[in-house]
Order: structure tokens, then sequence, then C-alpha cells
């Protein structure tokens, strides 16, 4: 009876082992079922052969732009397929060109790539070889000249967007025929400002719109007559000095205590 009992313990051990193995192998070999298989699909998907990109879709209006300069990058990361295509590797080289200021690059099932390209719209000229963009970006194109009609900016390029605000400032207060040609902020945080008709105004580094104001009053005041203007100075607390230019020197002494009346 007890022979029968080990033998029969015996054949239970010898079962339970057999099945331990056989779940441990069939987990084995599901495993690298799993591993072949994802190995045979990257290596599928990295053949441009299976899943070309048959298209390439460019949106955007490019005024500065060289469009071979765009289809030598993309077509360099052509290489892959669908999934293989180094989007960001596109990206980042389209990002890097000179009048560049936004990209998109998407891929579009099945075969299709989409990139939307903006390009920098030119605000004004920064110091001798920048241009600065209306979203107040600095960057630098391959000429200058096109350029010599836009407004000249002279700051250092951190105070960009400060720079930009007042800017835009300034030029709504003067909104009339005298634009800014020229906008300095110096180290010390002074500003000068030069209008299209030459006249310079000096307005400091303290309320600046607020001395900008009366140098306005000075311009109406001149209205027609701007080119007697030479310099202004706004850096007094209660008032205005005025240069004028030497060939128009005879203004009458009425007209000089009409203009001090009234700045």
């Amino acid at each position: 009876m007890a022979a029968k009992r080990k033998t029969s313990n015996k054949k239970q051990a010898v079962t339970r082992s057999d099945v331990l193995w056989m779940r441990s192998g069939g987990a084995l070999l599901l495993v690298a079922v799993i591993a072949v298989a994802a190995y045979w699909i990257h290596q599928k998907i990295q053949d441009p052969l299976l899943m070309p990109v048959k298209s390439v879709v460019l949106d955007g209006s490019f005024e500065h732009v060289e469009r071979s300069e765009l289809e030598s990058i993309i077509s360099k990361a052509m290489s892959g397929g669908f999934f293989m295509l180094d989007v960001s590797g596109i990206h980042s080289a389209l990002k890097h060109l000179q009048w560049v200021s936004s990209v998109t690059v998407r891929r579009v099932w099945p075969d299709v790539l989409v990139i939307k390209i903006e390009e920098h719209a030119p605000f004004a000229r920064w110091g001798g070889d920048k241009l600065i963009s209306e979203q107040g970006e600095l960057f630098a194109p391959h000429a200058m000249d096109a350029f010599s009609s836009l407004p000249q900016i002279d700051a250092e390029a951190k105070f960009a967007a400060d720079v930009m605000q007042r800017f835009r400032q300034i030029s709504e207060l003067l909104h009339g025929e005298d634009k800014v040609a020229r906008l300095r902020r110096n180290a010390r945080s002074g500003w000068t400002l030069w209008l299209t008709s030459g006249v310079r105004i000096e307005l400091g580094n303290t309320k600046v719109m607020e001395r900008l104001a009366r140098a306005r009053l000075l311009l109406d005041h001149f209205a027609g007559q701007i080119a007697m203007l030479d310099v202004i100075d706004a850096r007094y607390s209660g008032g205005v000095a005025v240069r004028m230019k030497r060939r128009d020197l005879k203004i009458n002494e009425s007209k000089k205590e009409s203009i001090e009346s009234q700045v």
C-alpha cells in the first residue's frame, strides 16, 4: 500500500514538473515570436519601397525663401518611408533658414507630407546688418540693400521687444504725415527719434510719451513748415528746447514768442 502511494506521488511530481516546463517553454516561444515579428515589422517600415511618401505639399507664400533651398532640404530627408521619415529633422533644418519664421511638418495618411511655412514680415532695419520682423524677431538676410526704405532701429538685441512696443506707441501718437525714420535706445535707456522730415527729437529715459506729446504740440504748430526745425529737445520738465536750421534763422520774434507760449 505504501509502495503504491510513493509511485503515485512520483507520477504527480513528474506531471507537475512537465506542466511547469511546458508553460515556461510556451512563454519563451511566445516572446520569441513577438520579438521576431517586431524585428520584421521594424525592418519593413524602414523600407522606403513599402510605404513611400508620394507627394509633398508646401503651404505658404514664398517671397524671400528660395524654393530650391526648401526642395534640397526635403529631398535629403526622403530616404525613409512614411513611418521612418525624419519629421523633426526636416523641421529643424527649415527653421534655420534665414527668412523662416515658423514651420509645421506633418504626415497625412497614407503617403503625403505637408509642410507649412511662414516667412518673417520685415518691420524695420536693426543695426547695420539685421532686420526685425513684425513679431519682434531679429534675423539677418543675405543682403540689406532692398530694405533701405524701412525705418532704422538702433538698440541692444535684448531690448527688441521693448523697442518694438515703444516704436508702435510713438507712431500711434504721431499719426501724421511725418513718420518715424529712425529710433535709437542708447546704453543709458535714453530715446532719440528722427522723423522722415529730418527733425531729431530727444526724449531721454523717463516720461518718454509725455515728452513726445509736448514735442508734438510744436510739430503741430509748425504744420507745413517742419523743414524749419532741426532738433527738438523734450528732456525738460516744463517745455522743450528748439534748434532751428541755419537757413531759417530769420523767423521773427513774434513767431518765437508764439512757440514758447504753446510748449
